[in-house]
C-alpha cells in the first residue's frame, strides 16, 4: 500500500474517530451543545453548559454547571453538579447530592437526596434515603415503599407523601419511552461510523481475507444461510457446554469473545457486499472497490434495520449470509492451509 494511500486512510480514521466523539460525549467547547448520548456521558467540573442538557446513557455524572434546566435519563444517574432550571431524571440507581436552584422531579428504584434543593422536590422510588447533608428548602412530594430519612437532614418545607396515580404512571412511561427512543437513536447513529472505521481498518490488514468474504457471499448465499444458521446456534451451546466444567472455562471465556467479535464483523463483510450490489449498477468500477460500497451499504443496513418488524428479518437474514460465508471461507483456508504443510518423510526402517 502505497504512503499516499496511507495517510488518506489514517486521516479519514481520525475525522470519523473525531465525529463519533463528538456525537457521544457532545461537545466541551460548545455551550450550545443540549444533548449527550452514550455508554457513558460526563460533565467535568470544570464545565459550564449554558442552554440547558437533556443526558441519556447507562452511567451519567454530572460534576459542572448546568444553566437553563437538566433531564438525565439512564441506569445509574449521579448528579454532583450545580443546576439552575428545572430538573427531570429518570432511571435504576439516582444520587442527587449537587445545588439544585429550581424544582426537581425524579422516579428511580432507589433515589438518594444529599444535596441542597432550594426549591420542591417531587420523587418516586421503591425506597428514598435522605441523608444528613440534604437541605430541601421546598416541599418534598414522595411515593415510595421505604422512606430512610436520616438525622441530621432538613427539610423546610412540607413532607407530603402520595400515591401514584394513573396519570403519574402514564407520565414516567412515556418519559421511559422517550428514553428507550434516544439510547436507541444514539447508539444507531454511532454504530454507523464505528462499522466503516473498523471496516477500513479490516481491509487495511486483512484485504485478501475481506475479498475471499464478499466473495463468498455472492457465491452461494442460500448455502450460506444454512451454515451460518448452525453456527449462530451451535457454537452458544458449546460455549455453555465448556463453562460446565472449570476446566473449559478459559476456553470458553475464548469462544465467547471471538463469536461476539464474528458477529459484529460480519455486518461489516455484508455491508461491502451490499454496497458493491448497489453501486455495480451505477458505475462497474465500484463493484470491485471497498471505501464507497463499505459506507454505502453500512448506511443502507442500517436503515433497513429500523423498519418495524421487517427490521428484525433483514437483521436476521444479513447475520446468518455473512457468518456462513466467513465459517465457508475460514475453513478453505484452513484446508489450503493443511496441503500447503511439507510432508515429512519416514524413516527407512519405520513400518507400515
Amino acid at each position: 500500500m502505497g504512503i499516499k494511500k496511507i495517510v488518506f486512510v489514517g486521516t479519514f480514521v481520525l475525522i470519523l474517530a473525531f465525529v463519533q466523539t463528538d456525537l457521544i460525549y457532545g461537545s466541551k467547547e460548545k455551550e450550545t451543545a443540549n444533548f449527550r448520548g452514550g455508554a457513558n456521558v460526563f460533565v467535568t467540573p470544570e464545565e459550564v453548559i449554558s442552554r440547558g442538557l437533556t443526558a441519556a446513557g447507562a452511567n451519567i455524572e454530572i460534576s459542572g454547571n448546568v444553566n437553563g434546566g437538566l433531564k438525565a435519563f439512564g441506569a445509574n444517574v449521579v448528579i454532583p453538579g450545580k443546576v439552575q432550571g428545572e430538573s427531570t431524571f429518570l432511571g435504576a440507581n439516582i444520587i442527587l447530592s449537587g445545588t439544585f436552584q429550581d424544582g426537581v422531579k425524579a422516579a428511580a428504584a432507589n433515589i438518594t437526596l444529599s444535596g441542597t434543593f432550594e426549591d420542591n422536590v417531587e420523587v418516586g422510588a421503591a425506597k428514598i434515603t435522605i441523608t444528613p447533608a440534604a437541605v430541601i428548602k421546598g416541599d418534598l412530594s414522595y411515593a415510595a415503599a421505604i422512606l430512610d430519612r436520616q438525622e441530621g437532614s432538613q427539610i423546610t418545607g412540607k413532607l407530603i407523601p402520595r400515591r401514584a396515580e394513573k396519570k403519574d404512571i402514564k407520565k414516567w412511561a412515556r418519559l421511559g419511552r422517550k428514553i428507550v427512543f434516544w439510547l436507541a437513536f444514539t447508539w444507531w447513529l454511532i454504530s454507523i461510523p464505528g462499522l466503516i472505521i473498523i471496516g477500513m481498518l479490516m481491509n487495511l490488514f486483512f484485504p485478501s481475507q475481506t475479498n475471499t468474504i464478499v466473495a463468498t457471499i455472492s457465491e452461494s448465499p442460500w448455502k450460506n444461510i444454512g451454515i451460518g444458521l448452525v453456527f449462530l446456534v451451535v457454537v452458544p451451546v458449546g460455549i455453555m457446554i465448556s463453562f460446565v466444567t472449570l476446566v473449559g472455562i478459559p476456553a470458553g471465556i475464548i469462544a465467547g469473545l471471538l463469536y461476539g467479535i464474528a458477529i459484529y464483523m460480519s455486518r461489516i463483510y455484508i455491508a461491502v457486499w451490499v454496497g458493491r450490489k448497489i453501486l455495480g449498477y451505477i458505475k462497474k468500477s465500484l463493484a470491485e472497490a471497498f471505501f464507497w460500497p463499505l459506507v454505502v451499504g453500512t448506511i443502507i443496513i442500517a436503515l433497513l434495520f429500523l423498519i418495524p418488524f421487517l427490521g428484525w428479518l433483514f437483521r436476521l437474514f444479513f447475520l446468518l449470509i455473512s457468518l456462513g460465508a466467513m465459517w465457508v471461507a475460514t475453513s478453505e483456508r484452513v484446508k489450503q492451509g493443511k496441503q500447503q504443510l511439507p510432508q515429512v518423510p519416514r524413516s527407512a526402517g519405520s513400518k507400515g
